[in-house]
Order: C-alpha cells, then sequence, then structure tokens
C-alpha cells in the first residue's frame, strides 16, 4: 500500500490495543480515498495475530429497519446468547426477530449487546469491522456508541469506516476519528505508475490533476483517457464526479436487459450483496460480463458479489431515465407486497403523476410507522404522499402531519419548512398555529411567542400547549374547555387540583398499545406533577425504547427527564444522572432548548443533594441566564431550590437563606425554605412559609408533598415534643421509603431533635438510618452532617474504606484527582466528560469515608498501607 504508512500504523495500534491508545477508530473521508481498503487491511492484520472479526456493512435499503446492523453483528456469535442471563438472552432475542414480545428500551439492548460481546471476548481478542457506517440504520448506532465507549475493560477494539464527518457533525468524546485525505503529489503518482506503468506522459499528467490524489480516480480515470467520460468534463469537476462519469459510460454500454436488472438492483440497495429476501435478477453469464465491465467484484460477502463502489450504484441509476427508474420501482414494489416497510418506499418513487389511492397508501403506512417509533421515517412519506396528492387541500394536510412528526421528531427546520410548503398549497394559518407554537417552545422556549402563535384557538392542541406554557411561567390557567376532549380536560384538572391521582390511573391503564407518543409524555407529565410517576415506569420506559432513535425524538427527551426523575427520587443517583446525561446530550443534537434546561434543572438537583456544589452552582448559572429573559418561573424556581440544597448540605445557612428568598413559595421548595430561615435564624419567616402551604392545601396534593409539610411543621414548632409528634407522623406516613433521600433528611432532623434535648439512645438509630441512606445514595455532604451528629452522641464513627468498593474506573479517577488534574483534564485523559468524572468523585467520597477533593491522597494513602 502506498503512502498509507500513517494510517497503517494508526490502524494497527488499535488492533494491538497500544497503551494511551483508544480502543477504537473511525476512519472517514471522500469516495474512492482509501477507507475500504486501510479497513480490510485492519482487518487482515488483526486476523493474522487472531483476532475474531465480527461486524459487517451498512446498506442503504437497511437504514431504516431498526436493529438490522445488530443483526449483521451478531449473525456469526448466535450460540453465545446462551451463556448470558436470561434476561440479557430475551432481549437480544426480541431485538433480532427470535422472539415475540415488545422491544426492550435502548439501555437494556446496550447492555446485553455488551454482555455477548464480552462472553466472546472470554475466548479471545475480538474486532468489530463496520464499512459504510453512516447507513448503518439509527438504533444500530446508538447501541454501537455504547459498546465504543465501554471497550476498554473487554479485549475488544473496534475500526469503522464511514464518509466525511460534516461540520455540524458532534463527536464524540471517547471516539477516535481520523480522516483519510488525498494521496501525496509523489506518492500519487508512484500508485499511478504501480496500476498503469506505461502511461503516455500526457496522459499521466491529466489523470494526476484529475484524480487530485484519489486513490480510486487513479485506478480508474487511466481507462476513460480520450473518451467523453473525461474529456466532457468541466476542468473543476471533482474526482467523485469523474469517476462517477467513469462507471457511467460502462454501464451504457451494456446490453439492455443487463441494465434493467442492474437498475433494479441497484435501487433495492442490497440484493446483489447480502442475503435479501429476494436474490438478484441477474443470471450467472450476466454476472461474468458485469464482472468483467469492472462494476462488481468478487470478495465475501454473502452472494460472493458486491458493487466496486457505491458511485457505481449512482451511475446505475443516473444513466437510467425517469420512466425505467419508475417501473423498476414499480417492480419492487409489487416484489415486496409482504414487507410494507420496503414496499412503500418503492410504491413512493414509481408513481408518475397525483394518485390518491397511491397516496393514501403511502399515508396509512407512515402513520403506522409513527405509531411504532418511526415518527422520523414517516416524514418522509408523507411528503411523498404529498406529492402524488391529486387535489391541494389533501396535499396540504398530508404536510401539516409530516410537520407535526418532524417536530416530534426533532427535525425543527424541517417542520417549518413544511409548513411553508403546505401553507402555498393552502393558506389556512390556524391549521398551523400549534405546531408553530410547540417549534417555538421547543427550540427557544419562546413562551410569549408561542401565545401569540396560538391567537384565539380553541382546539386541544392549542388548550395543551398552554397549559404547558402556564405550568413554566406560573400564569392562571384560563380558557374556554367546553369542547375539549375528556382527555384535555383531565390534564387541566390535574394541573388545577380538580382531578387526581385514580382518575389519572385510570386513563393510564386504558390506554391502548398504539396510543400516540405525544398522548402517553402528556400523561406522564400530569404523573410525575401528582407523584405517581413510579406507577408508571413502563410507560416512561417506552418513550424512551421506541422514540428514541427514528422516533419522536422530542418525547424521548422529555421520556428521558421522567426516567431521571423517577430513579432520583428513588434514590437510584446513578441511574437517574446517566437517563439525564443521555437526555441532555439528544437534546443538544436535535437543538431542543426546552427540554434541555429540564434536564439541567435535574442534574443541577442531583448534584445538590451529592454535595457537588460547584457542578450545582454551574447548572444554575447556565438555566438562569437561559430563564431570566424568558420569564420561565418554574426554571427560576428550580435553579433556587438547586442552590438553596446544596447550601444547606455545606452548612451555609445564610446562603441557603438568600437563595431560597427568590422562590416565592413553590410547593416542591417549602422544605428546604422553611430549614433554611430556621437555620438562618429567621424562624418567624418561616412560620409564614408554612402557614401559606397549609392555607394552599399542599399535604392534600402528593403524599410527597404531605411528607415535605409533615416535616416543615416540625421545624417550626414551639414545642419540642410537637416536633417530635410532626416528625414521626411524617415518616410514618404510607411508602415513605419511596422517597429515601427524603426519608433521610426527616430521620436527621428527628435525630438532631433528640440529641439536643440530650436523649442520645433516642437520636441514634435515626441517625444511623439516616447515614445508611446517605452513603447509599452518594449524598456526601448529608453524610457528613448525620456523622457528626452521631459523634455528638458518643458513637464513634470510623471510616473503614476500601479499594473493593470502588470500580476500575473510580480508582483511575480517584488517583488522577489525588494527583492534582481537574475534572476536565481526568475527563480528556479518561476519554469522559467533566460532569462523569466529577459524578464519580461524589460517589468516591463516602466510599472512601471523606468528604472532599482535598482528603482524597491521604485516603489513597492509607488503603495503600
Amino acid at each position: 500500500m502506498i503512502g498509507r504508512a500513517a494510517e497503517l500504523a494508526r490502524l494497527r495500534r488499535t488492533v494491538d490495543r497500544d497503551a494511551g491508545v483508544p480502543p477504537n477508530l473511525v476512519l472517514h473521508g471522500d469516495p474512492g480515498v482509501g477507507k475500504t481498503v486501510l479497513l480490510d487491511a485492519g482487518v487482515e492484520y488483526a486476523r493474522g495475530r487472531g483476532v475474531r472479526v465480527l461486524g459487517g456493512t451498512g446498506y442503504e435499503s437497511e437504514a431504516q429497519l431498526a436493529f438490522a446492523g445488530l443483526h449483521q453483528l451478531f449473525a456469526p456469535v448466535l450460540g453465545h446468547l446462551d451463556r448470558v442471563d436470561p434476561f440479557h438472552r430475551q432481549v437480544l432475542r426480541r431485538v433480532l426477530g427470535f422472539e415475540p414480545g415488545p422491544v426492550p428500551d435502548r439501555l437494556a439492548v446496550s447492555v446485553a449487546s455488551l454482555a455477548v460481546l464480552a462472553e466472546v471476548a472470554r475466548e479471545g481478542p475480538v474486532l468489530i469491522a463496520v464499512e459504510d457506517a453512516h447507513w448503518v440504520d439509527h438504533p444500530t448506532r446508538e447501541v454501537m456508541m455504547f459498546l465504543l465507549l465501554r471497550l476498554a475493560p473487554h479485549d475488544i477494539r473496534a475500526l469503522f469506516a464511514r464518509r466525511p464527518l460534516l461540520s455540524s457533525e458532534r463527536v464524540t468524546p471517547g471516539i477516535a476519528v481520523l480522516e483519510v485525505g488525498p494521496l501525496p503529489e509523489r506518492d500519487a503518482g508512484a500508485l499511478l505508475d504501480e496500476l498503469h506503468p506505461g502511461l503516455p506522459s500526457a496522459a499521466r499528467d491529466r489523470v494526476l490533476s484529475a484524480a487530485a490524489g484519489n486513490p480510486l480516480a487513479l485506478a480508474e480515470l487511466p481507462h476513460a483517457v480520450g473518451t467523453d467520460a473525461l474529456d466532457l468534463l468541466p476542468a473543476g469537476a471533482s474526482p467523485r464526479t469523474r469517476l462517477e462519469s467513469t462507471y457511467a459510460t460502462r454501464v451504457v454500454g451494456l446490453p439492455t436487459a443487463v441494465r434493467t436488472a442492474l437498475l433494479q438492483t441497484a435501487l433495492d440497495g442490497d440484493r446483489l450483496e447480502d442475503e435479501a429476501p429476494l436474490p438478484t435478477a441477474l443470471t450467472p453469464l450476466e454476472l461474468v460480463e458485469v464482472e468483467r465491465s469492472g462494476l462488481v467484484t468478487r470478495d465475501s460477502t454473502p452472494s460472493g458479489l458486491r458493487f466496486r463502489h457505491p458511485l457505481v450504484r449512482s451511475a446505475i441509476v443516473n444513466t437510467a431515465a425517469p420512466d425505467e427508474v419508475r417501473a423498476a420501482h414499480a417492480e419492487l414494489a409489487e416484489l415486496y407486497r409482504d414487507v410494507p416497510e420496503r414496499r412503500v418506499w418503492h410504491l413512493a418513487a414509481a408513481s408518475a403523476g397525483p394518485d390518491e389511492e397511491v397516496a393514501a397508501e403511502i399515508e396509512r403506512a407512515a402513520l403506522s410507522a409513527s405509531l411504532r417509533g418511526g415518527s422520523g421515517l414517516a416524514v418522509s412519506a408523507l411528503q411523498r404522499a404529498a406529492a402524488v396528492s391529486p387535489t391541494a387541500p389533501a396535499a396540504a394536510g398530508r404536510l401539516h402531519r409530516a410537520a407535526e412528526l418532524a417536530e416530534e421528531s426533532g427535525q425543527l427546520e424541517l417542520a417549518q419548512r413544511l409548513l411553508d410548503e403546505a401553507r402555498r398549497h393552502l393558506d389556512d394559518p390556524t391549521r398551523s398555529a400549534a405546531t408553530r407554537a410547540r417549534i417555538a417552545l421547543l427550540r427557544d422556549g419562546d413562551f410569549s411567542g408561542a401565545r401569540r402563535l396560538l391567537g384565539d384557538a380553541v382546539d386541544d392542541r392549542a388548550v395543551l400547549i398552554r397549559l404547558a406554557v402556564a405550568t413554566y411561567t406560573g400564569e392562571a390557567l384560563t380558557g374556554d374547555l367546553a369542547g375539549a376532549s375528556p382527555h384535555t380536560k383531565l390534564l387541566h384538572g390535574v394541573f388545577t387540583g380538580t382531578a387526581g391521582a385514580e382518575e389519572l390511573r385510570e386513563a393510564i391503564e386504558a390506554l391502548p398499545a398504539d396510543t400516540a407518543p405525544g398522548r402517553v409524555t402528556e400523561l406522564c407529565r400530569a404523573a410525575a406533577w401528582l407523584d405517581v410517576l413510579h406507577e408508571h415506569r413502563e410507560h416512561v420506559r417506552g418513550l424512551v425504547r421506541r422514540e428514541v432513535g427514528q422516533g419522536a425524538v422530542t418525547h424521548a427527551a422529555t421520556g428521558y427527564w421522567f426516567a431521571a426523575h423517577d430513579h432520583l427520587l428513588a434514590g437510584e443517583w446513578e441511574r437517574a444522572e446517566q437517563e439525564a446525561g443521555a437526555g441532555l446530550d439528544l437534546c443538544v443534537r436535535h437543538d431542543l432548548a426546552l427540554p434541555a434546561q429540564d434536564l439541567r434543572c435535574l442534574l443541577g438537583w442531583l448534584a445538590a443533594a451529592r454535595g457537588d456544589t460547584d457542578s450545582a452552582r454551574e447548572y444554575s448559572r447556565v438555566v438562569e441566564q437561559w430563564a431570566e429573559p424568558r420569564g420561565s418561573a418554574a426554571h427560576l424556581a428550580l435553579s433556587a431550590r438547586n442552590l438553596t440544597l446544596a447550601a444547606l448540605g455545606e452548612g451555609d445557612h445564610e446562603a441557603a437563606h438568600a437563595h431560597s428568598s427568590r422562590d416565592p413559595g413553590t410547593p416542591w421548595t417549602l422544605l428546604d425554605a422553611v430549614e433554611a430561615a430556621v437555620r438562618a435564624g429567621r424562624r418567624e419567616e418561616a412560620r409564614e412559609r408554612v402557614a401559606a402551604a397549609d392555607l394552599a392545601g399542599f399535604a392534600d396534593r402528593t403524599p410527597r408533598l404531605r411528607l415535605h409539610v409533615f416535616a416543615a411543621r416540625a421545624l417550626v414548632a414551639d414545642a419540642d415534643d410537637d416536633a417530635v409528634a410532626s416528625l414521626r407522623a411524617a415518616l410514618a406516613l404510607p411508602r415513605v421509603e419511596r422517597w429515601p433521600f427524603e426519608q433521610a433528611r426527616v430521620r436527621l432532623a428527628l435525630g438532631e431533635l433528640h440529641r439536643r434535648r440530650h436523649r442520645p439512645g433516642d437520636a441514634r438509630p435515626e441517625l444511623r438510618r439516616a447515614a445508611e441512606v446517605f452513603r447509599r445514595v452518594g449524598a456526601t455532604a448529608w453524610l457528613r452532617r448525620a456523622e457528626q451528629e452521631l459523634r455528638a452522641t458518643g458513637v464513634a464513627v470510623a471510616a473503614n474504606p476500601s479499594t473493593a468498593e470502588l470500580t476500575a474506573q473510580q480508582l483511575e479517577v480517584a488517583h488522577l484527582a489525588a494527583s492534582g488534574l481537574s475534572n476536565k483534564e481526568i475527563g480528556a485523559r479518561l476519554f469522559l466528560s467533566p460532569r462523569t468524572v466529577s459524578a464519580h468523585l461524589y460517589r468516591i467520597f463516602p466510599k472512601l469515608g471523606i468528604t472532599s477533593r482535598s482528603a482524597l491522597r491521604d485516603a489513597l494513602a492509607a488503603l495503600d498501607r
């Protein structure tokens, strides 16, 4: 191989898992630049060193088939599914189509995939090699991203090849990328001389200039010298254009029957290269002729054949007449009559003009796909249905529905364009008002703009959008509900206090399996408002599982918030952080500003509860900078709550009171605000807050709020006996253990009260149980408070840390932090985000029996001794 020494060395270092080299590498570059050759060289090198190779190739025709790429990955090692635990085995068997049942959530699929690969790696080193990774279906790409970031503990490495990265594409930290560029001039000349010795000087110069260092162009363009394929192209034509023209010249020279068969093969994507449901229509003799022309090549694909390059496929399609392309699509649509996912695309492409029957069939298939988690995929189908609709109203209606699904799938700019296009068909601004308002909310958090866009609209969507706006801005809920649906009236009742958990429970239990994701999201938000979200976890998992890939991404982002909120309240803080982090990444990728701020508020809450004050402050800074100019009272109140909680954990009661004073009296901030006021010596102000909460009936809204109100009453009680009674009443509430952190705070308050009353025997059990919970969930600052109170009762609290309690990555983070590196520097070294490093540290502290970064060095030294 000429001119690729550096690239080959990098590939070999990745395969060898050299120290300091990430165990993954993504090759990207222009067509024909040599990515496939390099990938093949890496695979050959790996096999020569006894490495087992798994993987496959991304196909355009399978890009819309969920988990098609995962099927390729595991096809050679299906026997290893029996070696993992039954849950993981069932997850993968469902995903791969071997067992019936709902598709598991993406995290379960990812973890199960890693478990199987780990079993394979027990037998020896493994390489995952994927060509044309940009065509791998989205759900598989997400699973592979999860795998790529978790290869280090296993003897696994990965090599991917894909088209060039766009400037707008975000490279995930921990993923190594290598751009494969054109060959330098000297190497390009050497390769040309190797491939085409004796080429006349003029022709050689012409090819070198036209090829611009592209290896495939150097191999193919000499055949076109002196032909129209090269001579008629403009001087500035790219190597890609020149290559495609070269292939096109060969295609038009083939017999008509062969060209027709090739066209069907090219349009179907993989019938030549893979074991597709339908075999290639080419006869063996025709295949020999096509191979002789240099359009296909023999290799190790299931059929033994593949197109020489993706540009061959585009050359075949581009040299066919429009009628020929439509006829080929019509034939394929008929062949795929029993495979609706493929049939609908060929049917749409086969349409030459308006046809309501075809438009209606495409629309039905698109809407069906949207209910199965394919909102994003349904958009382009509805666009095609609109294009073949015979009337303007029909076309406009389908474009409006496409815009709604584009908004749901996070394609906000496309949604705007579709609405504009629909208006050109039928000028009816009221039809698009709700979708435009949702876009304004999701992308910009533009609450006033959303209200203006809705105008006087009173349909269900408009009412629900106004309801959402009001929950953020704190404005009064008004509007006529006379014509509203029962669903809308229920949601309005939940947020205004006239409907409760039982009515909501009945509505959720009555949902059919194919309920639209938007309705599920609305009901889950109401469940979170009433603190019964834990009863509906399956619906939350479904939102993330079905919608996160090519589905309703905007609802999936909210689904991540639901999951994180539920895990946080349940004391499962690592899971909460994982879900919130995944949701925030999704929001950033799709420019969803509003749900991103919701997730930052939650991450700030988690950081504050852990005692990670710096992170809590940073999240609050970002949230408040965004929320203040938009008038989002909810975000500002949550930010103040987070800062109050962080300050309480640190014992900075004046700061806690100052932060809580910014909140006018949001129900969920009551306990923090009252504790801050009492500890800052402002007991009368605290009493006023509790009295206002009693007047507003906070204790009757949800069980968790009742816990908060009882605890707040205890903090302002005049008599200690009344305070003890109120705290015990709080702890005696039904199923209070569902909220372990808040329960532990109440126990801490009760233990502190007993200790102040000189009743250490009563204080110790409460303080021990509080400390146990704080240690388990990772509430470092609160654990320190509980242990200080225990010492004051005469209990010796001795830390007995052990490295056995730390994971390998946590131990590595601890040593790097002890050496003085910042979170950002640690993250760069370990391919982690600073946020993840911070979370690791606040899980490490209680395990080592310390409360701050400055104590790490001594704690680790003590362990070594």
